[in-house]
């Protein structure tokens, strides 16, 4: 298409080539070209005009010029022709010239003459008028005096005049010009720019102006000159805002295409059809390393292509321009560049042909793929190395599509299971290898390979002789180059020999089990045999210290209760053993002050290192926060031990308590606590075995002077390990020994800190009734004289079912329940209290066994707190009037503790929402079938299908680590093989059924909600 050639002008110089066969494009060029004619011919138009009235007018100037010359010269010619009919000169004024009758007619005969040309020129200038009126512009003349002659519609509407032209006509036109210059962006350049152009009576054409509303004028001024005089001016404004915003899209296309061509990652370069580069951009610049300066006009050949492509290149722009075709045009290509240094390097190269007005040019994309290729070979690399990997592995690897069909096996896989590649390609791999009752769990498998989800699994499989072995398999989807599940990828390692020695393993960890089971149960039944008598020893020691006694009495009263204590501290010491070993010891995390807890332990050890004439000192460094959180108790207990051991151990001297801040973090503190004492010391192998059970340098000597068990050092590494820290000796024969524990401790909350309450006082438990059941009478004794001591109302209870009775006849302010009774022990006792008698009353257990276990039953069925045998009268006391004396002024609200956990769950399934949700809803309806079923079978007396319903539960209820009744549910469903009546069967099946609601309760809240 040909523009016009002002337009025509532009394109060739900014518009791309690329860009100029768009057919869009092409259609606002067409848009803007019918503008650009348009405007020419308005142009022309108006030229023409003003030269048909500048001919009219010098046709009317010579007709009026030639009758005054004719006039005059007939006056003349008359008067001569006079003068010569006469012969005689004749005198006569000039007014008696146009008297006469002669010339009357021949002047009357020029004056209609004048009248037709006047009216000629009325009508000359009328069309002129009526010419400029209608053009698309605003037209103004005005005089040399600056008043208007003439202006058209479209001049009042442009400067919003409000009037119309023939108003205009003689106004000033200067004051218009300040009255209207608002209307422009610059309104005083607007003004200037007009005073300038009519003082210096310049020709303006094609002058753009702004105006405050965002259009555009373009402004004509013509002078208009009659013989060099200035007679007046013609103005011409006209709306160009289109072709203006045209042009501006223009120009910014033109600058957004640069600015893209230049941030492109590709070097682009255009050539001409001698090869001549014409455009270089940026990373072309970047690429080989010459400015576009340097290049342009160069040939390429010279430039960027190695010397051996050279004559390839030529040759081929020569054939495409002699015939059109090119065999690297239009394609991607890979070859090798040439940068300034020299330097070859691997390109990928993109060649367009572009013609553009007839003429042709050359457009090239590059990308260095000099990474790419480095990526790729190595990838080849790798890959290649796999490949051999992968064939010779010893484990074994599998491809199948999405229905299991087999279609990849290395050597690895076809060695494990005996076949040879090509009886298993494209067979149905759950036919081949596995057995009847684990299809399921392919299944399984398989919906979680099509969901993403990469898991590993044991399972039994056949090999081709049909012999079962274990494989462990990792299985994970695998997906196509567009991310779609195709089928799954599993490496497959044979592990029936670990298999075997698992099994055997886990044989003889179910026996070590067992061993440790007997043992706990050994120790919790000697616990209680041990504990039962010495409570009642050192509660009878106890009501004798309240009485009057003679010194030697007291003395007698004070060694056996050191007895007592010592005895109770083995005892202490062996269930510490047995709980650590047994995994059972916890800790508390509760806020204490570090000081106050040296103070309590130095307190309590004061009075054996004053009959030594020992002097104990402590120091706790400022710079250790006041409040900690941690296990106070069992931090007392390291301290305990430490100091107990630098009293036993120094015979004169000091010993010193000193804490110091090892470093903090946010929130945190690493403090070490010294405890340094001037005793015996001990050698270096010695240190080595300190921290054994039963270790004692010289243990015979050292037994005899000094006693002890050896198991205090023992189970104060081991706390100090559970508390995530360490210990540390430093010691020299006859020198003194110096114990370092080094605890990572967060800080506390001051706010948090009780202060303790004032010892309780005779008579400050008046009127707290209290239901005491205990089989063992002087057991039963102490506790009688401790709680009457503090005035409560006691009534006894020989075992559980006579606590029932009475408890159906009154109530209690609370409950002192032992464990282990005849007829009903304690266990069964709460669960009845709690679920048949529907009572809230709170229980404290009183029990012999120290055993996490033991302590979780009793939470378990329902009891509120537990102290041990022989109980200390002050936490005993203490205990009750928490929940009977202090609770009834406070109701300290308890957040609701979680029966369940699913860490293993989530462990198991990958972090699978999906499936925990499905094992949790399987869950709720067992729950619900135990519940509907377990009331029927409960009302039949048929106990073994109560008994068939709880072990189908029990696997759910240990996935989802419901802990505290798992023993309940064993112990549920042996009962229910039994066939004489068990009165606790239904008070325990009745626990067990109100903990599960509870769990589905907590499920439904935390989980599905």
């Amino acid at each position: 298409m040909t523009y016009h050639k002002l337009l025509q002008r532009q394109i060739n110089k900014y518009l791309p080539k690329a860009l100029q066969h768009d057919n869009d494009l092409n259609d606002f060029l067409a848009v803007i070209d019918a503008t650009y004619r348009s405007s020419e011919k308005e142009k022309n138009i108006m030229h023409h005009a003003f030269q048909e009235s500048e001919r009219e007018y010098n046709e009317v100037h010579d007709s009026l010029k030639k009758e005054y010359e004719l006039k005059k010269r007939s006056i003349d010619n008359l008067y001569d022709s006079l003068q010569q009919i006469n012969e005689t000169p004749i005198a006569i004024s000039d007014q008696e010239k146009n008297d006469l009758l002669f010339i009357s007619g021949y002047l009357s005969e020029q004056i209609n003459k004048r009248k037709a040309s006047e009216e000629s020129l009325n009508h000359t200038i009328q069309l002129l008028k009526t010419l400029l009126a209608n053009l698309q512009s605003g037209i103004m003349v005005e005089d040399k005096n600056r008043n208007i002659l003439f202006a058209n519609q479209l001049f009042c509407d442009f400067f919003a005049l409000g009037r119309t032209p023939d108003d205009l006509i003689g106004a000033d036109c200067k004051a218009i010009v300040a009255e209207r210059s608002h209307l422009f962006k610059d309104p005083v350049l607007f003004k200037k720019r007009f005073e300038t152009v009519f003082k210096n009576k310049m020709m303006v054409t094609n002058e753009i102006m702004e105006t405050a509303d965002g259009h555009f004028f373009e402004r004509d001024h013509i002078p208009i000159l009659v013989n060099g005089a200035l007679m007046g001016h013609l103005w011409k404004y006209t709306d160009v805002t289109e072709r203006e915003n045209a042009l501006s899209l223009i120009e910014e296309s033109e600058a957004r295409n640069r600015l893209i061509m230049n941030a492109s990652l590709n070097a682009i370069i255009t050539i001409d059809s001698k090869g001549k580069i014409t455009f270089w951009n940026r990373q072309a610049e970047k690429m080989f390393g010459w400015s576009q300066l340097e290049v342009r006009g160069k040939n390429l050949a010279e430039t960027i292509i190695p010397e051996r492509y050279v004559i390839r290149h030529n040759e081929g722009l020569k054939r495409y321009l002699e015939t059109g075709e090119g065999p690297v045009l239009n394609k991607r290509i890979e070859l090798s560049g040439l940068n300034r240094a020299g330097n070859e390097f691997p390109i990928e190269l993109s060649i367009l042909p572009i013609e553009h007005n007839g003429k042709k040019f050359f457009c090239a994309f590059i990308q260095d793929i000099s990474e790419r290729k480095k990526a790729e070979n190595s990838l080849k690399a790798q890959e290649e190395k796999y490949r051999n990997i992968i064939a010779n592995m010893n484990m074994g690897l599998i491809e199948v599509d999405r229905d299991e069909n087999i279609l990849y096996a290395n050597q690895g896989f076809l060695s494990i299971s005996g076949y040879e590649l090509d009886e298993i390609l494209g067979k149905y791999a759950p036919d081949l290898f596995m057995f009847e009752e684990h299809l399921e769990l392919v299944k399984t498998k398989r919906k979680l390979r099509e969901k993403g989800i990469s898991n590993l699994f044991q399972i039994p499989v056949k090999n081709k002789k049909g012999e079962k072995r274990w494989w462990a398999i990792s299985g994970g989807p695998n997906y196509d180059d567009n991310g779609q599940w195709i089928g799954s990828i599993g490496i497959h390692l044979d592990i029936t020999e670990q298999k075997r020695l698992e099994i055997a393993l886990k044989d003889q960890k179910i026996k070590a089990q067992q061993a440790s089971k007997s043992k706990e149960a050994f120790l919790a039944q000697m616990s209680h045999e041990i504990r039962t008598p010495l409570n009642a020893i050192v509660g009878f020691l106890r009501e004798l210290g309240k009485q009057q006694l003679t010194s030697t009495q007291r003395d007698y009263i004070n060694n056996s209760e050191i007895a007592s204590k010592h005895l109770l501290a083995i005892i202490n010491n062996v269930l510490d053993i047995s709980k650590i070993e047994a995994g059972e010891m916890t800790l508390e995390n509760t806020d204490f002050v570090l000081e106050n807890t040296i103070g309590n332990v130095i307190t309590v050890l004061s009075p054996k290192a004053q009959e030594k004439g020992l002097t104990v000192t402590k120091n706790v460094a400022p710079e250790v926060s006041k409040v900690l959180k941690g296990d106070e108790l069992r931090l007392e207990q390291i301290l305990f031990n430490l100091l107990g051991n630098a009293i036993k151990f120094t015979a004169s001297g000091a010993i010193s308590i000193n804490c110091v801040l090892e470093n903090e973090e946010t929130g945190w503190q690493k403090i070490k606590i010294s405890v340094q004492d001037t005793g015996i010391g001990m050698d270096a192998g010695y240190m080595k075995n300190i921290f054994k059970k039963f270790s004692q340098e010289d243990k015979a000597m050292t037994t005899k002077k000094y006693g002890g068990t050896g198991l205090g050092m023992f189970i104060t590494k081991e706390l100090v390990e559970l508390m995530k820290g360490r210990i540390e000796i430093e010691s020299e024969k006859g020198n003194g020994t110096t114990f370092h524990v080094y605890l990572k401790l967060e800080e506390g909350n001051p706010e948090k800190i009780q202060t303790a309450g004032r010892k309780m006082e005779p008579g400050s438990l008046k009127d707290v009734s209290v239901l005491l059941v205990e089989d063992n009478i002087l057991n039963r004794m102490v506790a009688q004289n401790s709680l009457k001591y503090y005035n409560c109302q006691v009534e006894e209870a020989e075992n559980g079912l006579k606590a029932l009775e009475i408890l159906k006849q009154r109530k209690f302010d609370i409950i002192l329940m032992d464990i282990q009774m005849p007829e009903m022990n304690g266990i069964e006792a709460t669960l009845a209290i709690r679920n048949e008698l529907k009572l809230n009353t709170p229980i404290i257990a009183l029990t012999a066994n120290a055993f996490k276990t033991e302590i979780d039953r009793c939470y378990a069925a329902g009891m509120n707190d537990y102290v041990t045998k022989p109980f200390d009268e002050a936490l005993l006391v203490g205990l009750i009037a928490k929940y009977t004396v202090q609770n009834r002024m406070i109701a300290p609200e308890v957040p609701e503790l979680k029966l369940y956990d699913l860490d293993m769950l989530r462990e198991l399934s990958g972090n699978s929402s999906d499936f925990v949700r499905e094992v949790v809803h399987v869950f709720r309806t067992q729950v619900t079938e135990l519940i509907d079923c377990g009331e029927k079978a409960m009302e039949n007396g048929n106990f073994s299908e109560l008994g068939k319903l709880i072990h189908k539960i029990r696997p759910s209820v240990e996935s989802l680590k419901i802990n505290s009744i798992a023993e309940d549910l064993k112990s549920l469903e042996q009962k229910t093989k039994e066939s004489q009546e068990d009165p606790s069967r239904v008070a325990l099946y009745l626990f067990v059924k109100e903990k599960l609601e509870t769990v589905v309760a907590q499920l439904q809240k935390y989980e599905l909600d």
